[in-house]
């Protein structure tokens, strides 16, 4: 009774498992919900994710704390919460502009198993349970639960062995009787049920995982040329142009072509890219955000070279933020967007 209750809650204790992951964020249009199927990852407490983004723990209790990037744009953000025994969970996320928003899983996988450490815990506690053995013979702590395990085992072994000998001194006296009668068992395979697999087919229950995104990434190190979209239903990037003067920039950029029965334009952000010592790559500074009419705008450019020889003020990003119209994805964001960047020297 105590070995199965120990077991019982080792199992509740295990997340381990494949999930489904959502978030949302605050965007130009109000609050997005997004979905990532299978997206979540945990492997023995450590935690992943499908595309690889996140990185973080789980402890026996539940509790969640893992960093991945930012959907806002920014390189990473922290995540924390909980998860559930039911294979629920749930939590926040803040970025280090600030910007934050909540996210939640369900497990479609997985689970149900032993942690190691949990199996740890049990068989200490089942040893200690046995303590009353060796107390019986004057023994006390550790060594008392020492003595009441071994004794216990003896006597499981010593059973074990007496059953099995006389299971098998039963089995050859039947094996003798069947062949002193002249009759030999027969064995008779079926193989109606077999079916071999094709090379491209996959055995039933397998699930293969969707090609998706975790949260809206931030853009590449090198000149972003934006989102690709089979069909042309987007553009591959947006026309961008700049001219540079003292305390300020000036950034145009043409209203992008775009399939208005697949997506909607529903305005622009504004990112300065600056280093600040914290990393080799510049970081995103908070957006500022324009509506779908805008063409240009303004913004404040003071080159300090402080972090980086060839000025900490690296350019200027600006994303279009159109929302997909697919009935199966309709809150989706997709960034179209270009950098440009600062004159050196």
């Amino acid at each position: 009774m105590i070995l199965a209750s120990s077991l019982v809650s080792v199992e509740a204790a295990s997340f381990d498992g494949t999930y489904n992951y959502a978030y949302n964020l605050n965007g130009p249009g109000g609050w997005e919900t997004h979905r990532v199927d299978s997206g979540f990852i945990v492997r023995s407490g450590r935690i992943s994710s499908n595309p690889t983004a996140f990185s973080g723990t789980v402890d026996s209790s539940g509790n969640v704390h893992f960093t991945g990037p930012s959907p806002y744009g920014s390189p990473s953000a922290t995540f924390t919460g909980v998860i559930y025994s039911d294979g629920t969970g749930e939590g926040t996320y803040r970025d280090s502009q600030g910007l934050g928003g909540s996210w939640s899983v369900a497990r479609v996988s997985g689970g149900g198993g032993f942690s190691f450490m949990g199996i740890v815990d049990t068989l200490l506690n089942l040893m200690y349970s046995l303590s009353f053995i060796g107390e019986a013979v004057g023994l006390s702590g550790t060594t008392a639960a020492a003595v009441g395990t071994a004794a216990v085992i003896f006597v499981l072994v010593s059973v074990i062995a007496i059953v099995t000998t006389k299971g098998s001194g039963r089995g050859k006296r039947a094996v003798m009787d069947k062949r002193g009668e002249g009759d030999k068992p027969k064995i008779r395979y079926d193989f109606s049920q077999q079916r071999p697999y094709e090379a491209s087919e996959a055995p039933p229950g397998t699930r293969e995982t969707p090609a998706s995104f975790i949260g809206v990434p931030p853009p590449p190190q090198s000149p972003p040329i934006g989102l690709h979209v089979e069909g042309r239903a987007l553009p591959e990037r947006l026309d961008l142009r700049s001219v540079w003067r003292t305390g300020q920039v000036d950034l145009a950029w043409d209203r992008p072509p775009y399939d208005p029965e697949k997506y909607e334009l529903m305005g622009y952000e504004v990112i300065k890219l600056e280093f600040d010592g914290s990393s080799t790559v510049a970081s995103r500074g908070t957006p500022a955000r324009f509506g779908p009419d805008s063409t240009g705008c303004t913004a404040p450019y003071n080159q300090t070279y402080r972090w980086n020889t060839g000025g900490d003020i690296e350019g200027y990003r600006v994303d279009a933020l159109f929302r997909d119209l697919h009935p199966d994805n309709p809150n989706r964001i997709v960034r179209i967007g270009s950098t440009a960047y600062a004159p050196m020297g």
